[in-house]
Formats: C-alpha cells, sequence, structure tokens
C-alpha cells in the first residue's frame, strides 16, 4: 500500500538519514567497501568522511527504476557540485575513492591498514577541542545554507557573544596562558 511505504520510507530510511546533520556531535563517516544507494547517503550526511582506497560509491537507484529517498538529489550537489551529481545519478556509474576525494566526497583517503586508526585520531583531535562551539558552528554551517551572509554574519555575531561567556572559553584563555592543554567541561 502507498501509504505504509511512505510511513515505512519516513521512519525507517529516512529515520537514519534527518538525524545524521541534525546532531550535535561531530559525525564521521569511515568507509573501507562499498557504500551504495542508502549507504552512499548516509555517507554524504555525516560531516566529515574518511575512506581508504577500497571505498567505492554507487548511487544504484535509477537502474532498479527508482528515486532515492534518503536524500541523494539533495546530498549528491552539495557534496560533489550539480554536474558531477546528476551524472552519477543518470548513469549509476561507480565513484572511485580517488575520484571521490577530488569531488569533496571523502575528506581523506588513507591505507585500508589504517583507516580505523586515521579516523580515530580526527575524532580524537575534535573531541579535543570545546564541545559548545563545535555544535553552535556545526549548526551555523547547516543553516548557512540558506540564510545570506548579513542572516548569517547576524547569527555570527550572537554565537560569539554566548561563546564568550562559557566556562570553556575562560579555560582555553587560561591554558593558553600557562602555555598548557585545556581541559573542556561542555559549559
Amino acid at each position: 500500500e502507498p501509504y505504509e511505504m511512505w510511513q515505512y520510507i519516513r521512519t525507517d530510511p529516512q529515520g537514519l538519514t534527518l538525524p545524521l546533520p541534525q546532531m550535535e556531535k561531530p559525525t564521521i563517516a569511515m568507509v573501507n567497501g562499498l557504500a551504495i544507494g542508502d549507504g552512499f547517503d548516509w555517507v554524504l550526511a555525516c560531516d566529515i568522511r574518511v575512506g581508504s582506497g577500497h571505498a567505492r560509491f554507487m548511487n544504484a537507484f535509477l537502474q532498479m527504476g527508482l528515486v532515492s529517498n534518503t536524500g541523494s538529489t539533495w546530498l549528491y550537489n552539495r557534496a560533489m557540485g550539480m554536474n558531477k551529481a546528476l551524472e552519477l545519478l543518470y548513469t549509476g556509474d561507480w565513484l572511485e575513492a580517488e575520484e571521490a576525494h577530488r569531488l569533496g566526497v571523502l575528506n581523506h583517503v588513507v591505507p585500508a591498514e589504517r583507516l580505523e586508526e586515521e579516523t580515530m585520531a580526527m575524532a580524537r583531535r575534535i573531541a579535543e577541542k570545546a564541545p559548545i562551539p563545535n555544535r553552535m558552528a556545526k549548526g551555523m554551517v547547516l543553516r548557512g545554507m540558506s540564510q545570506t551572509l548579513e542572516e548569517h554574519l547576524a547569527e555570527a555575531a550572537h554565537v560569539e557573544v554566548l561563546t564568550h561567556s562559557t566556562e570553556d572559553h575562560r579555560e582555553a584563555l587560561s591554558a593558553f596562558l600557562e602555555k598548557r592543554k585545556p581541559i573542556f567541561k561542555d559549559r
């Protein structure tokens, strides 16, 4: 039944796509093989994407007589530009790791045997930073896609005022002056 299928699509496959960019914390996709259809979309819904040379991507929906329901028509053009997005959507061709990196689909390509180590090192570097501005920056980047520059700068001024009042900002200043690593408490 069409309505039941619509409900399933909205809750199950889309139930993963939408929360990824909306998560307050940074999301990192680690790709060491095939990301096809929904999997490709879910990779693109993450903030940062790290892959090995084995990473390969394909849309695959049109070959099945379908249109993606997990966001490829919104995500692809933002990740790689409209022309390449349409080419991949129309043809269903494979996107190999090196080209994915060149296009910005992957932030980094690393050897397969170091994929987890490199990805986790990046996660730790991010986790060492002040969490409040990390969350705010993520939301600002997403909202900035639909804001004018004037709207965005007004928001940036507001956010800067807010972050100036945090305990973590004071800790960062103290750590800088004392030449030590800051210890952030998410306050």
